[in-house]
């Protein structure tokens, strides 16, 4: 009877050392904490009307041609390394060609198997010899088991702030609202990154790259995310000492009067406490800046919204918010430019 029981129990001490390797390995960042310096030593001299562009890059894995399971994909089609490394070539082109003064870039990875072990940060950084960088992880995990027969893998990713001015500091924050154990074995550590700049008026400059959870339920993450945000900015805000712009992809749709009974669940809601905050919420209501995940994407048929945007102090003025239509070519997110002006 007992050598009967052995696979069993061979499976069952597997499965128990592979959770302790994850408890042991897990990603604990600290509250506050600087980020990683890549480049800053460029310094341009910035027109009155800057530019800045947020950008979802989905780790170069999440192309037109893509389905994810927590959306109910099927995972479908293995992407290949040749795949990875195409998208990654066609987001730095976009990079390029938008010109931007500033971006906020989320989902970009440094190394693992979901993104073929393909450093992104790396190649953007080669390719963009004239702006600064400041990176911080919010994900680092060695190994998600699922989908059982096509495991998503080991991820190290994060957050990725370019600039044409130096950076006087750049800090990670670790935002309020994670995963519980044991999902924090597997999920995101979500946080913001705080890089202050100097401006021509003698003011800093505040941009805040953000990405919030998406697959919480009801939203109960994302509301405790956007709230410490919130905190955050009107504590941090004097008209006559700093400008500040926060961006990225809130998962949360900015556009109020965009909702619709049959939203699906990942999609929230943005508190009206923030419209009701003397923060203003930019975004282009004309293009749709992301695309659901339950199928690869065909015009028409997949949901889209808008979740990705800014939201600045009262002292900066804004002269154009664009969303640039990619058509969700090499990533599941379009690009948004921002130009505004220091008033």
């Amino acid at each position: 009877m007992i050598y009967a029981l052995i696979p069993l129990i061979l499976i069952l001490s597997c499965i128990l050392s592979f959770v302790l390797y994850l408890v042991f390995t897990e990603y604990k960042p600290e509250d506050i904490e600087e980020a990683m310096k890549l480049r800053n030593e460029i310094d341009s001299d910035l027109e009155d009307i800057k530019t800045i562009t947020t950008f979802n890059m989905g780790y170069c894995s999440l192309d037109k041609n893509q389905d994810f399971f927590l959306e109910g994909g099927k995972n479908r089609k293995k992407i290949s390394r040749n795949e990875v490394f195409d998208n990654l070539n066609g987001l730095t082109t976009i990079i390029k060609k938008l010109e931007s003064d500033f971006y906020f870039l989320q989902e970009v990875d440094t190394q693992g198997s979901r993104s073929s072990n393909i450093n992104q940060v790396e190649h953007i950084f080669k390719e963009n010899p004239n702006y600064n960088m400041f990176y911080a992880y919010n994900y680092r995990v060695k190994w998600v088991p699922y989908p059982l027969f096509s495991p998503l893998g080991s991820a190290y990713s994060g957050l990725l702030t370019m600039s044409k001015k130096q950076f006087l500091s750049s800090t990670r924050h670790s935002l309020e609202g994670q995963e519980t154990f044991p999902k924090s074995l597997f999920f995101l550590k979500r946080c913001m990154t705080v890089n202050r700049i100097q401006t021509n008026k003698s003011k800093n400059l505040y941009l805040i790259n953000i990405h919030f959870s998406a697959y919480d339920k009801a939203g109960q993450y994302r509301s405790k995310q956007i709230a410490h945000v919130l905190r955050f900015i009107k504590k941090l805000y004097n008209p006559k000492e700093n400008y500040i712009i926060v961006g990225g992809d809130f998962n949360l749709l900015l556009d109020k009067n965009a909702f619709e009974e049959n939203m699906p669940e990942w999609v929230g809601i943005l508190p009206q406490s923030v419209y009701e905050s003397d923060f203003e919420v930019i975004y282009d209501s004309k293009v749709n800046t992301v695309r659901s995940e339950d199928r690869p994407y065909k015009k028409g048929i997949n949901f889209e919204t808008v979740i990705d945007g800014f939201i600045v102090s009262p002292n900066i003025g804004i002269s154009k918010v664009e969303t640039h239509d990619y058509g969700f070519e090499y990533t599941d997110h379009n690009p948004v430019t921002l130009s505004f002006k220091l008033e």
